[in-house]
C-alpha cells in the first residue's frame, strides 16, 4: 500500500505548484490589463513587503504546534492563485449576468454587496473545507483554524494588493505630483491598503477557519456542517458591511468610520482570542509532556526542552550547527508532532475524546526516529 501511494503523492506535489503558478500568472496578466506592466512591476514588490509581516504574525501564533511548512505554503498559494483567479472571473461573469438581466444600476450595488463577498469568501474557504474533509487530523484546535485562515487570506490579499497598490502609484505618477489633492489621495490609498486592509482578508478567512476548526473536533454530522456554515456566513456578512461602507452615500469617510467602529473592535477581539488560545495551547502541551515521557513517546530529557519555546529554538540551532539544516528541520518536525500529541493527550484526559490519538502517536514516533 505504501509504495502505491507515494507515486500519487509525488505527482500531486508536482502538479499542484505548477497549477497554482499558472493560475497566479493568469491573475497577474489580468491585473496587467487593468494597470499596465509598469503597475505590476511597482505593485508586486510593494504587496510583498506589506504581506510579509502579516504572514509572520500568523507564523508566530503557530509556534507551539507549527503546521507543516509545505501545507502552510499551499494555503498561501491557494489564496494567491486559485481563489484570486476564480474570484476575478466569477465576479466578472456574474456582474455581466446581473447587468444584462436586472440593469447596470442595480448591478453596481449588487456586486460589492453580494457577489464579491460571497464569491471571495467561498473560494478562499475551499482550502479549509478540504482540510476538514481530508486532513482533519492536522486540525488540533481552534488556533489552527485561525492560522490556516489567516495564511489563506494573506495570499489572497497579496495578489489583490498588486492591483490596488500598482494602480495607486501609477495614477499618482501620471498626475501632477505637486498637487495637494493628488498627494492626499496617495496618502489615503496607502493608509487604506498598507495599514487597514492587510489584515482584512486574513481576518475574514480566520472567522470561517474558527468554524472549520470547531467542526473538526465534533462528531455529529449536523454540527460539522452547521459550524462551518455559521463561520462562512459571518465572514460574508462582515465583508459585505465593509464593501457597503465604501459605497454608502456621499460620505468619503464612511469606510474609515466603519473600520473604526466595527472592524477594529472585531480585529482586537480575534487577536485576544488567538493570544488566549496560543497561551492555553502552550500550557496544555507543557502539562502533557511528563505523561508522554512516561508512556515512551518522547525521551525524558526532552520534556524540559519541549516545554519552552526558547529551549526549542536553541535545540534546533544546536542540531543545525552539528548536523546541518535537514537535521534541524527533522528536529523541528519532531517538536511539532510531539506538541500535537500533547494537545490530543490533554484533550483525551479532559473530554474523553481520543480520536486521532493513536495516529498522532505514530506520527510522533516516526518524527522522533527521523530526528535521531
Amino acid at each position: 500500500m505504501r509504495t502505491s501511494t507515494k507515486p500519487g503523492r509525488s505527482r500531486e506535489w508536482i502538479l499542484w505548484p505548477v497549477a497554482a503558478g499558472a493560475a497566479w500568472l493568469l491573475s497577474m496578466i489580468w491585473v496587467a490589463t487593468q494597470i499596465g506592466p509598469d503597475g505590476v512591476a511597482v505593485g508586486l514588490p510593494l504587496s510583498a513587503l506589506v504581506t510579509l509581516p502579516v504572514v509572520g504574525a500568523f507564523r508566530w501564533l503557530d509556534r507551539w504546534e507549527p503546521e507543516r511548512p509545505r501545507r502552510l505554503a499551499s494555503a498561501f498559494a491557494w489564496g494567491a492563485s486559485f481563489a484570486a483567479f476564480c474570484s476575478i472571473w466569477s465576479q466578472e461573469g456574474l456582474q455581466t449576468l446581473v447587468d444584462t438581466t436586472v440593469g447596470s444600476d442595480f448591478g453596481a450595488w449588487f456586486r460589492p454587496l453580494v457577489i464579491t463577498p460571497v464569491t471571495e469568501e467561498v473560494l478562499k474557504g475551499l482550502f479549509l473545507v478540504w482540510l476538514l474533509m481530508y486532513r482533519r487530523r492536522q486540525i488540533t484546535g481552534l488556533l489552527d483554524g485561525i492560522v490556516y485562515g489567516g495564511i489563506i487570506g494573506a495570499g489572497f490579499s497579496f495578489t489583490e494588493n498588486v492591483l490596488y497598490l500598482g494602480r495607486t502609484i501609477t495614477t499618482f505618477a501620471a498626475s501632477d505630483t505637486s498637487d495637494v489633492k493628488a498627494i492626499a489621495a496617495l496618502g489615503a490609498s496607502f493608509i487604506l491598503r498598507v495599514v487597514m486592509v492587510p489584515f482584512f482578508h486574513p481576518f475574514m478567512v480566520a472567522v470561517f477557519g474558527l468554524g472549520i476548526a470547531a467542526a473538526a473536533g465534533r462528531r455529529g454530522r449536523g454540527v460539522r456542517v452547521g459550524l462551518p456554515l455559521v463561520g462562512l456566513f459571518a465572514a460574508i456578512v462582515l465583508h459585505g458591511v465593509w464593501d457597503w461602507a465604501g459605497l454608502a452615500g456621499s460620505d468619503p469617510f464612511m469606510i474609515y468610520k466603519i473600520y473604526g467602529a466595527v472592524m477594529v473592535p472585531l480585529f482586537l477581539t480575534i487577536l485576544v482570542v488567538a493570544l488566549v488560545l496560543r497561551n492555553r495551547e502552550g500550557k496544555m502541551i507543557a502539562a502533557a509532556l511528563p505523561r508522554l515521557a512516561r508512556d515512551g513517546h518522547i525521551a525524558p530529557e526532552d520534556v524540559a526542552r519541549l516545554a519552552n519555546l526558547g529551549e526549542r529554538r536553541r535545540w534546533r540551532r544546536d542540531v543545525r550547527r552539528r548536523s546541518g539544516r535537514a537535521a534541524a528541520r527533522a528536529t523541528g518536525r519532531y517538536q511539532a508532532e510531539a506538541s500535537a500529541l500533547g494537545i490530543r493527550t490533554a484533550r483525551a484526559q479532559t473530554t474523553g475524546d481520543s480520536e486521532g490519538l493513536d495516529e498522532q502517536a505514530q506520527a510522533t514516533a516516526a518524527a522522533r526516529a527521523g530526528s535521531e
